[in-house]
C-alpha cells in the first residue's frame, strides 16, 4: 500500500508499505525539509495513538530515502501485526508531530554537568542530540577521565541508538561507544 508522508503537517513524500511473511517491507521516497542538519526520523501512528519508528532516512540524490524491513516481532510489539499505521510522519521524536527547528546556539554549549552523585549519574553533554538519546534512556553515558562515554548495544545488521554520530563511534564487546571530551574544564565546585 502507498500512504502519504507528513512534515509539519504538509505532505512531503510518500511510504511503500509491503507486508510478507517476514514483517513489512517499507520504501520511503521525501523532499528535503527544514533544517539540512536536522534527524528526522519516519514514525507511523499506530491505531492505539502510538509512534512505530520506520527509520532515519538518509539524503540520497536531493531526497530522504530509507528502504528497511520491519520484522514481524516489531510489529507486533507496536500493535501493527494486522494492520499498518494510519498516518505517517517526519519528526526529530515520536511525540513531536510538527516539531520545532532546531534552536541555534549563540553561547558555547554548558559543559558536562553530574548530579552530587558519583559521576555514572551523568546528566548533560551539552550537546542537544546526545542530552535527548540519553533523556530517552536510548543511550547510556559514563565519566571516564573526565570524559563523558556514551553507548548503546550495538549489533551490525539492526539499527541502533548513535547511528546519528556513527563516525564518531568505535565499537567493541557489541557496543557503540562515543567518547565526549569537554571543551573547557571546570574545577571542582564551581
Amino acid at each position: 500500500m502507498k500512504a502519504e508522508v507528513r512534515y509539519l503537517g504538509e505532505p512531503v513524500g510518500s511510504l511503500d508499505w509491503t507486508n510478507d511473511a517476514y514483517g513489512a517491507l517499507v520504501a520511503l521516497d521525501c523532499a528535503l525539509t527544514g533544517d539540512p542538519l536536522a534527524l528526522l526520523r519516519c514514525y507511523g501512528q499506530t491505531a492505539d495513538g502510538g509512534a512505530l519508528l520506520i527509520g532515519l532516512p538518509e539524503p540520497r540524490q536531493g531526497r530522504l530515502r530509507l528502504e528497511r524491513r520491519l520484522s514481524r516481532e516489531t510489529l507486533k510489539a507496536a500493535g501493527c501485526e494486522h494492520t499498518m499505521p494510519q498516518d505517517f510522519y517526519l519528526a526529530l521524536q515520536p511525540e513531536d508531530r510538527a516539531p520545532a527547528p532546531p534552536q541555534k546556539q549563540e553561547d558555547p554549549p554548558e559543559p558536562l554537568q553530574a548530579a552530587q552523585q558519583p559521576e555514572r549519574a551523568l546528566l548533560t553533554t551539552g550537546e542537544p542530540l546526545l542530552d535527548a538519546l540519553i533523556r530517552q534512556g536510548e543511550v547510556q553515558c559514563e565519566m571516564q577521565e573526565g570524559d563523558a562515554v556514551v553507548s548503546c548495544p550495538f549489533a551490525h545488521d539492526q539499527p541502533f541508538a548513535l547511528a546519528p554520530a556513527f563516525v564518531l563511534c568505535s565499537v567493541e564487546a557489541g557496543r557503540a561507544a562515543l567518547r565526549w571530551s569537554r571543551t573547557k574544564k571546570i574545577p571542582p565546585g564551581e
